[in-house]
């Protein structure tokens, strides 16, 4: 850019020096383009409102109005000739728009731009021509200045403040029109302070004058107009409103508003909160109504994360025999955790609650005392919270409750509804218990009327039997080498038959009337093989006979052993039903004295229904319990399925002595019943098989408050309690109970001399764990006269007689 100034109107010592500058500047091409008007600059071509003259060359004439404007990245000086004005445009870096001041009369020879919407000159030539007044403000409304006939003119007005703000370019503030705000801004470039508008504020009066602009990024150019004010000195305040202040104003709405929400919040907490409570009571009357600690778990997995926010659910149970806390899982077996030495992790909190029993929250599990795994994204929950189960002043187990999306705590309202769910599911377990205890009691007594019943058909059957079998047995000595000696034969051999079917019969369902005999494994085995041969080779079912050919005895019913062995090949060969290959495998072992019986098939893995196995299992697991074993499914991916049926071997002295004629002086009127109460499995079915093996009928329960209920309506002749049993403790216990049993036998831990000495005498024992032999044979003779000594062992499809 070339500023020449010119001499015209100028006198003196400044004219001399305008002069000399004029020499040295002057360029010959600007006298040979014509002058244009200004507002001819200014003109628009519709429909966008472009610049008419955008890139043409133009000489100008104009007095600058305004000193000039610096922004971060060009620099703007207005001009006007009266009746219009135009904006020079140069870069940021060129300061030498600062040396012309209002009153300057420039010559401008430049190119016409477009600078956001307003049209400006990009000079390449500026000339002094003279020095005047400055020019007059044009008066406008606000409202008036929303066209482009006032753009590059001073301009005065006035307006009512709607807002003040900052960019990175300058300060502004709003005027309020009808057509919308009308900003006066305040240029700066990047290294000035904002201008200072902190004593104006929304709803003031003001005064302003400066230079008509546009700033108007997107097309059409027909809106976006400001003026543009040089010093906040010219932004003149005429006074604010007497009405009511703004502040106070949205203060009070703020208030008004502020009390509507906390209303509006604490009528949709106390709808939550109900809503929550009744489903908690709904969640509580279906927990109680459970049929399994599975089906409790699904349960409140699916209700608590809707009532608690949480994410995910544990339930461990207490388990006293192995002083474990065992995982609930809906599918596969319990994961245990030990009490005494507990993993890292959640499950250290889980112990931790079960040892205090006390609810434990961990809002934050990076800030846990616990050392948990996996914090950096593996699946570790984010906040927990432990519930102890209590069930009659016991803690029988832990309730876990997680959240993975955030750190949270829990409120005191939510630990308290945890609480009471963790105490409903621990009494919804009692309750599972004292169903399972009174659903075995039934099935006894109704195993006991159906031997009842059977019994007196058998008597009926038997006489008739016994006469045809005496009958047909002289027939065939008369009719030896006759013609009729086939058919008195076959007759004779029927009825052999019947009266064995007859005999099994009672044997299966009045087992208190069945007496422990020495039973061949092995035999038993071949006999059903042969039993079940023709149908099998009619169903084109091949058999693997893989059993040993030494006799290999257990002491038991071998008409119950019979029916269980029975029930699992009918079941292997109804699964062979669809297989490509049918193969039934049979096998048997010698494990440390115990018998262990296979039962393999190839079934295909869609015929496999899940109920009819477990109904299987279900009907045999009892008997073979009773017999001192137990019975399983072993099936694996990629292996073919079978039963196993584990057994106890009888030695020879016990086999000889169950053979011999002493053996059975029990009869079915003497049998003697016994009430175990032990909440250790491990214990309790050590004892029911000493117990089984000296004739008694035992009832077994694992809490003393059922034990003593039971007593009042059944007259046992001893009763069996451990020290551990939960609900009544057992010094009360063997009080109430000592004048309605024969006999009542503490279960200690180990042998304790000074518990003995306090408590034995009148009808009281105490036997240490694990029971031995002698041990227990010393009390039941100690009880003799109220229970004879038993030799029969009475099993029954329950296990327990």
């Amino acid at each position: 850019m070339v500023v020449c100034p010119n001499t015209g109107g100028v006198s003196g010592s400044r004219g001399a020096v305008l002069a000399a500058m004029a020499v040295l500047l002057w360029h010959p091409a600007a006298a040979q383009t014509a002058r244009t008007a200004l507002a001819d600059v200014n003109r628009r071509s519709p429909p966008n409102q472009i610049p008419a003259l955008e890139g043409k060359n133009v000489k100008v004439r104009g007095v600058v109005n305004a000193p000039a404007f610096h922004f971060p990245n060009y620099n703007l000086l207005g001009i006007q000739d009266g009746l219009a004005g135009v904006v020079l445009q140069v870069e940021e870096r060129d300061p030498r728009l600062d040396a012309f001041h209002p009153g300057d009369i420039l010559e401008v020879d430049g190119a016409v731009a477009n600078l956001a919407g307003a049209v400006t000159i990009v000079p390449a030539r500026i000339t002094v021509a003279g020095y005047g007044d400055s020019p007059a403000a044009v008066t406008a409304n606000a409202q008036d200045l929303w066209t482009g006939r006032f753009l590059g003119l001073l301009v005065r007005t006035e307006g009512r403040i709607k807002k003040t703000d900052e960019t990175t370019a300058g300060a502004y503030l709003d005027l309020d029109t009808a057509k919308g705000p009308y900003r006066l801004f305040l240029p700066r470039t990047s290294f000035e302070p904002p201008p200072d508008l902190s004593n104006l504020q929304a709803g003031d009066r003001i005064q302003a004058s400066g230079v008509a602009h546009q700033y108007c990024p997107r097309m059409p150019y027909d809106h976006y107009y400001e003026l543009l004010v040089s010093d906040p000195a010219q932004i003149i305040p005429l006074g604010r409103p007497r009405s009511v202040s703004p502040f106070l104003l949205a203060s009070v709405t703020g208030l008004v508003l502020l009390i509507s929400f906390l209303l509006w919040r604490r009528e949709s907490g106390m709808l939550g909160q109900r809503e929550r409570m009744r489903q908690t009571y709904h969640l509580g009357e279906e927990i109680l109504g459970a049929a399994s600690t599975e089906a409790i778990l699904k349960r409140i997995t699916e209700a608590l994360p809707g009532i608690l926010s949480v994410t995910r659910v544990r339930l461990y149970i207490y388990n006293r025999a192995a002083k474990t806390l065992d995982a609930v899982r809906d599918c596969g077996g319990p994961v245990s955790i030990s009490l005494s030495s507990p993993p890292g992790g959640t499950q250290a909190g889980a112990v931790a609650c079960f040892h205090y029993s006390t609810l434990l929250v961990i809002p934050d599990i990076d800030r846990s005392p616990f050392p948990i795994v996996g914090k950096d994204g593996d699946g570790a929950p984010k906040s927990l919270l432990f519930v102890p189960m209590m069930a009659q002043g016991e803690v029988i187990g832990v309730l876990e409750l997680d959240q993975d999306d955030r750190v949270r705590d829990f409120t005191p309202d939510e630990q308290s509804l945890a609480q009471h769910l963790a105490n409903q599911i621990g009494v919804a377990m009692r309750l599972l218990d004292q169903r399972t205890v009174q659903e075995q009691l039934y099935r006894t007594e109704k195993m006991a009327a159906v031997g009842r019943l059977i019994s007196g058909i058998v008597n009926e059957l038997q006489t008739p039997l016994s006469s045809i079998s005496d009958l047909a047995g002289r027939a065939l000595e008369k009719s030896q080498l006759g013609p009729a000696e086939r058919e008195v034969s076959a007759i004779s051999e029927q009825a052999r038959k019947a009266s064995a079917m007859v005999a099994r019969l009672v044997s299966f369902a009045a087992g208190e009337q069945v007496e422990a005999r020495p039973v061949s494994v092995s035999s038993l085995l071949r006999t059903l093989i042969d039993f079940r041969g023709n149908e099998w080779k009619a169903s084109g079912i091949r058999v693997r006979d893989l059993t040993t050919r030494e006799p290999l005895l257990v002491l038991g019913s071998e008409g119950q052993l019979e029916q269980v062995f029975l029930t699992l090949m009918v079941h292997a060969e109804q699964a062979l039903a669809n297989a490509p290959q049918k193969v039934i495998t049979i096998r048997t072992s010698l494990l440390a004295k115990r018998l262990l019986v296979e039962i393999e098939f190839t079934a295909a893995p869609e015929s496999r229904k899940p109920e009819e196995t477990a109904s299987v299992l279900g009907v045999t697991r009892s008997v073979v319990a009773g017999h001192g074993g137990e019975v399983r499914l072993i099936d694996k991916p990629g292996a073919d399925p079978h039963f196993e049926v584990e057994l106890p071997v009888a030695s020879k002295e016990r086999a000889a002595a169950a053979a011999t004629p002493v053996a059975a002086t029990r009869t079915a009127s003497g049998t003697a019943t016994a009430l175990v109460i032990e909440p250790d499995d491990v214990s309790q079915r050590q004892l029911l098989a000493l117990m089984a093996t000296r004739g008694f009928r035992v009832v077994p329960v694992t809490n003393s408050d059922t034990g003593l209920e039971l007593a009042q309506r059944i007259k046992f002749d001893a009763a069996f309690c451990s020290i551990h049993a939960p609900g009544l403790n057992w010094v009360e216990l063997s009080e109430r109970m000592q004048s309605r049993v024969g006999g009542f036998v503490l279960l200690s831990d180990g042998y304790d001399a000074e518990l003995s000495a306090d408590f034995e005498g009148e009808g009281r024992f105490v036997l240490p764990k694990p029971v031995q032999e002698g041990d227990l044979d010393r009390v039941l003779q100690a009880i003799e006269p109220k229970a004879p000594p038993a030799q029969v062992i009475p099993i029954t499809r329950s296990g327990v007689a």
